[in-house]
């Protein structure tokens, strides 16, 4: 499969771009600051760094162990409702999935200035990345009871989501 196409280009002799990759150099710049003899003698120093970033986005699999605990199971169903397009009423209308919380998904970033004030794009546009859509769920639900030695008898598992339990309310 081909790369994602670019939404923007950066023009610059310390950026390339090839079929499979986007490389770009980086020059780190600070100052090494010492007291010798009484006198403190500050000496810029910079370090060069080389980033190289795949342009075919891979696969991610994330497994989670304790699936039935609140983080889990919040991760899970916010990408399954927005992965299957869900919606659902509340009392002030009805609601569909998004990622507005999301920081990759709804944020923006200045690029710069252009000719009509400062220009934005979307974050995830910034690099070639995972979509959470595209993310393949694995793990144990529950680790209530497998351990005897971490949870004991008064330990209920903590079931944030289950299955056909239909709506909270």
């Amino acid at each position: 499969p081909e790369p994602p196409t670019q939404t923007f280009l950066v023009e610059s002799p310390d950026v390339t771009y090839s079929k499979d990759f986007i490389e770009a150099k980086y020059t780190y710049s600070t100052v090494h600051v010492c007291r010798e003899n009484g006198v403190t003698k500050v000496r810029p120093c910079s370090t060069r760094f080389t980033f190289r970033t795949g342009r075919q986005v891979p696969r991610l699999g994330v497994m989670l162990v304790g699936w039935g605990g609140n983080n889990g199971t919040t991760v899970t169903a916010a990408v399954l409702a927005n992965r299957l397009g869900l919606s659902w009423m509340t009392k002030t209308g009805r609601k569909k999935a998004n990622y507005y919380g999301s920081l990759l998904q709804a944020s923006t970033v200045c690029l710069g200035s252009g000719p009509t004030g400062d220009v934005y794009v979307p974050f995830r546009d910034l690099l070639p990345m995972v979509h959470p859509n595209d993310i393949v769920f694995d793990g144990r639900w529950d680790m209530g009871g497998a351990n005897p030695i971490l949870y004991g008898p008064q330990d209920k598992p903590d079931h944030c989501v289950s299955w056909g339990s239909g709506p909270p309310w």
